[in-house]
């Protein structure tokens, strides 16, 4: 007489789940749907202290006994990942985050990817091969065990709160249509008198919208500002208190020059990386959205994010928007994937 024989892969995805679940079982609750799984293992709900937030994020979990570590920079890859599976991640992340958690049985170390949208948009080329999908390295030796094992947990959660992939698209939309806009608000709250209130109220509105979302992963230290002012550097409110008790609803050009001399070298380093991962990923928005893949193609960006390099971009940005960009962008993208996006 035999006995049915548990399949090693069945194994590994138990043990895989057991360790996830246990190890981050304080960030929310976890729904799983690996009964229905087209690339999800898991719905997760946020928990904050008893309350249910109604915040959530989807997660594929992948484990392995050996799991692969790229010697050239230390990042712990998984292959195997169909493009339709790519493309289920995009669409889901429409609604929700999807994050990916690799789990390494022998050491039971669990690793952790951020938000998979932007990496699945750079690796869908239509080829149809299988892919491999990064995750961030892991916590250095020396730390506290204690310290990496509640280190995936904190990630998934600043990951699962940071802003959308909607509400990030939107705004780096709203940046491009406004960055001419911005740049002369640069120049003109150092030009004119400090005490009146600024030409483009609108410009600045924007801008600190934009900022509050596109700069919501860029650390503390890198807002040169004192405790108040960063405080509340994304409000329209506390920039029109500041300009004085007489104001009511204006700012004035004295004001606005904190945070305008603070934010706009940050959104232009950070539209600077959206322009290259958009283009890293030419042949998803070329399908999926090709009128964003033009604005991006079409909205040229400094060089570099100097004070004397924005000051010449505002007062010139109309001649620096006529200067073509090299085609070699998108050699590799078919002429009719081209046309599509309006890119000639």
């Amino acid at each position: 007489m035999q006995l049915p024989t548990r399949i090693r892969q069945h194994k590994a995805e138990s043990d895989s789940y057991a360790i996830l679940l246990y190890k981050l079982r304080n960030i929310g609750i976890f729904r799983n749907v690996t009964e229905s799984d087209y690339g999800i293992d898991f719905e997760v709900e946020i928990v904050h202290g008893t309350n249910v937030t109604g915040t959530y994020f989807k997660a594929q979990v992948k484990s392995s006994e050996n799991l692969k570590v790229r010697k050239k920079d230390g990042v712990p890859v998984v292959g195997g990942i169909k493009e339709s599976t790519l493309y289920y991640w995009t669409e889901l992340s429409y609604k929700s985050h999807v994050i990916a958690f690799a789990v390494d049985l022998k050491s039971e170390e669990i690793y952790v990817s951020r938000p998979l949208f932007w990496q699945a948009t750079t690796l869908i080329n239509g080829d149809k091969k299988s892919k491999s999908i990064e995750f961030l390295p892991p916590v250095g030796a020396s730390e506290d065990q204690k310290v990496r094992d509640i280190m995936p947990g904190v990630l998934a959660l600043a990951f699962a709160l940071s802003p959308s992939i909607p509400d990030i698209i939107y705004s780096h939309k709203l940046a491009l249509r406004y960055f001419g806009q911005f740049l002369s608000l640069y120049v003109d709250v150092f030009h004119y008198d400090v005490h009146c209130e600024i030409h483009d109220i609108d410009a600045f509105k924007t801008l600190l919208d934009a900022c509050r979302v596109l700069l919501a992963e860029a650390s503390e230290d890198d807002f040169d500002l004192g405790n108040h002012d960063k405080r509340f550097r994304y409000s329209f409110d506390y920039w029109v208190k500041n300009s004085g008790e007489w104001a009511t609803d204006e700012v004035t050009n004295f004001s606005a020059q904190t945070p305008v001399r603070v934010l706009i070298p940050l959104l232009v380093r950070k539209l600077k990386k959206l322009r290259t991962i958009v283009f890293s990923g030419k042949y998803y928005w070329a399908y999926k959205d090709p009128t964003y893949l033009r604005l991006v193609y079409e909205t040229k960006l400094p060089s570099d994010s100097t004070e004397e390099t924005l000051r010449d971009w505002g007062y010139n940005f109309e001649q620096y928007q006529h200067e073509v960009i090299g085609f070699s962008l998108f050699k590799n993208l078919p002429v009719a994937d081209l046309e599509k996006a309006g890119i000639k």
